[in-house]
């Protein structure tokens, strides 16, 4: 967009006495309705919440309603019910296909008293993945019991850590053949395409996730350690860490061949989590969960197989407090089957987020009793562990990179089969499409809440008067706004809305044309915009958080924000402001919300995007350059960057995770949104991704919208804003 005229920002500055920021050239004290340092004061909204408090808030509420079973009775009806939620939270609810595994071993190790073997092994067609497989030499009477080890967030190092081997060697040592193998976007495989972020939000439209992906890799790993003639199928056992932990949890809740389990570092409440955790990984970011179940019931889902928790004392990432509330409801889910012995926690004293000695042995005194019949699950005392320095080459599968180096990552795959399911929505029936957006858009209650509209403050600008206006989306839910009167009845209403908030709606020059041809003008902060979305520093804001919490509650942050916008409508309309013509102009990400939102409203009668995106497809890349992993430390340390903003940079331009909306390409894609909203007008220019968007995405988009109405190349600016009102586009 254009940029404000220098006069009329310094003459708006000095309207509200903030003559320091036409020094300074910040501008969001300037244009905040609540600014920082005040106190909300509203009906209906908690003192000076952001739009996470309200997200935490809900999210907290959704997981109340599920308790632990009274009896086994209870249990029957709800497993089923609990089981079909996981399945479908986590993109499993049919499995892929069983492919083979073309699995190799291509170098042996000899350690005295255990082997190492590498093995590549393909879960998916032409997706390898790097293991060790750790054989214990001594002879045994039989069939052996196996145990599958994924790995935590060990990034660099990945299966080659330290810890890693201590425990692959001293159950080797103990009789078992042990599996362990590079997590996605680790060690071996640590590609961008792989990291988690990336990874996790270009499979979310697919219906799909990254800790889906996770699970599904250890399905195939445990389908790899059947192979071996030496296994005992009826002893498969499953351990790990932090993601290790999340990977064997979820692993043993969908497999019933693992016999025996034990999660570390991942027992917590998901109340306790909402409220007092984090945002965590993007493994963790499983759609609808809360909306499922608790967590103990995906724990329950393992039952009456034995399953050990165990928890640091001192564990900063899943505190003690959430772990011991889950552990109670695990429990009693194992006494409602009759198995009450099956199932314990171990608070580890002392011990931080780990999977150092004192877990090991506790680990092994249940593996020893349900996997080889010794002892009653006591720790057994480990023996000194010599291991190999981290990323030795005996324990690298493809030292050169010639393998991983050419496979594709999960970006690649993921984008792959995104232009399949968008080829697939030409012969979808449009109704569908619009029952989606429906869902989406859907008001929480059925009878809409007050909305609290609240003049804050008025000056006199250049063209007119400018308010500070307010009001309340839902219950919770403030919406901040700046609401620009001609100086005489205004004929039309034009609403802006942008990504990076009301401030820089304000300052796109847009306004004082607009104003000045007798439009009334509104820009707000729909939810997690502007002002509503909160910092933890000048370099992290609430981003990341927010998009977790409403992806798990199962309510996508685009259709929130289009909802926002909707109740928009209904403030303009208790202000007697013209909705006749009413004209939606979006930029950069707001345009989703804007589109979804005249989508379901028709009182929306136009809309203009810029800076947006022709296709989900287009929000499925990967941060440059592609290969880093074992070349440099650039990756590892970038690893969690998403975290900070809640978007990764492409290149080209940024996604952000907040227009991610899960399984949207089963219904719809951008296109298939605006073709809902004909024949109202929808213009389509300053595409972000007009450089990189596949030629089919552009065609269907173009054949979406009126003759006219595509050009990418075009920059919103005033004279076409004007132009284009003005026309029957």
């Amino acid at each position: 967009m254009g940029k404000i005229v220098p006069g009329a920002a310094i003459a708006l500055a000095w309207a509200f006495g903030w003559s320091a920021w036409a020094q300074t050239g910040i501008a969001e004290d300037k244009w905040a309705v609540t600014p920082r340092g005040s106190i909300i004061s509203r009906q209906s909204v908690l003192p000076d919440s952001t739009a996470l408090v309200k997200s935490l808030g809900d999210a907290a509420e959704l997981v109340l309603q599920w308790k632990p079973p009274a009896d086994r009775a209870a249990w029957g009806r709800r497993r089923p019910e609990a089981e079909r939620a996981f399945r479908a939270a986590i993109g499993l609810t049919t499995l892929p296909e069983r492919s083979p595994l073309n699995a190799r071993t291509v170098a042996r190790h000899d350690f005295g008293d255990y082997v190492v073997e590498n093995v590549i092994f393909e879960s998916r067609p032409g997706f390898p993945v790097t293991a060790n497989l750790y054989r214990p030499k001594a002879a045994a009477a039989g069939k052996r019991p196996a145990i599958l080890c994924p790995i935590g967030h060990h990034l660099e190092a990945g299966k080659t850590a330290t810890v890693i081997q201590a425990r692959s060697i001293g159950l080797a040592r103990m009789g078992f053949i042990v599996l362990t193998y590079d997590a996605i976007g680790q060690g071996e495989r640590m590609f961008t395409g792989n990291v988690h972020h990336d990874a996790g939000y270009a499979l979310m439209p697919l219906g799909e996730t990254i800790a889906g992906w996770m699970v599904w890799d250890s399905m195939r790993a445990i389908d790899y350690l059947l192979t071996l003639e030496d296994v005992d199928p009826r002893r498969i056992g499953i351990t790990g860490n932090s993601g290790g932990g999340l990977n064997t949890l979820f692993t043993a809740a969908l497999d019933e061949r693992i016999a025996a389990a034990v999660v570390v570092g991942y027992t917590y409440e998901f109340r306790h989590w909402i409220k007092y955790a984090g945002s965590h990984c993007t493994c963790t970011h499983l759609p609808g969960l809360f909306s499922g179940m608790e967590w103990f019931e995906i724990a329950g889902l393992i039952a009456p197989r034995p399953l050990l928790m165990l928890q640091g004392e001192y564990d900063s990432i899943f505190q003690v407090e959430g772990a011991r509330r889950a552990a109670r409801g695990t429990e009693a889910v194992y006494a409602a089957v009759g198995q009450p012995g099956c199932v314990r926690l171990d608070v580890v004293p002392g011990q931080p987020h780990a999977y150092t000695q004192p877990f090991r042995e506790r680990m092994n005194g249940w593996m020893a009793q349900w996997l080889l019949g010794r002892g009653r699950g006591e720790p057994l005392e480990e023996a000194a562990i010599e291991t190999l320095p981290e990323k030795d080459p005996r324990l690298l599968c493809d030292p050169q990179g010639a393998v991983m180096r050419n496979a594709p990552t999960v970006v690649d795959l993921a984008r792959r089969r995104a232009l399949e399911a968008v080829e697939a929505l030409d012969r979808r029936d449009a109704r569908a499409a619009a029952g989606w957006v429906a869902r989406l858009t859907a008001p929480p209650d059925a009878h809409p809440h007050f909305l609290a509209p609240g003049v804050r403050q008025r000056a006199d600008v250049p063209g007119g008067t400018l308010q500070k206006i307010s009001f309340v989306s839902e219950e919770g839910q403030y919406i901040p706004g700046l609401l620009w009167l001609p100086r005489s009845k205004p004929s039309r209403t034009v609403i802006l809305v942008d990504e990076e908030g009301k401030a820089a709606a304000a300052e796109s020059g847009l306004v004082e044309p607009l104003l000045e041809n007798g439009y009334a003008v509104l820009s707000v902060d729909l939810r997690g915009r502007g002002e509503t979305l909160g910092r933890y520093s000048e370099v992290r804001n609430i981003n990341f958080e927010l998009v977790l919490s409403r992806v798990l509650s199962g309510k996508p942050l685009p259709g929130r924000r289009a909802f926002d916008l909707i109740r928009t409508l209904d403030y303009l309309a208790r202000r007697n402001l013209p909705l006749e013509g009413l004209a939606v102009v979006a930029r950069g990400d707001d345009v989703l919300p804007a589109l979804l939102a005249a989508a379901a409203d028709s009182r929306i009668r136009r809309v203009a995007a810029a800076s947006y995106l022709h296709s989900f497809v287009s929000q499925m890349l990967a941060r440059e350059p592609r290969t880093l992993g074992g070349t440099s430390r650039e990756l590892p340390a970038a690893w969690n960057h998403p975290q900070r903003q809640g978007t990764i940079d492409v290149g080209e331009y940024k996604v952000d995770f907040g227009s991610v909306i899960p399984d949207a390409l089963r219904h719809a894609d951008v296109a298939d949104i605006a073709a809902l909203i004909a024949p109202r007008p929808v213009l389509f220019c300053q595409a972000r991704d007009r450089r990189s968007a596949d030629d089919r995405t552009r065609a269907r988009l173009e054949r979406a919208l009126p003759q006219g109405a595509y050009r990418p190349e075009a920059v919103l600016d005033a004279r076409l804003l004007l132009e284009w009102l003005r026309s029957g586009q």
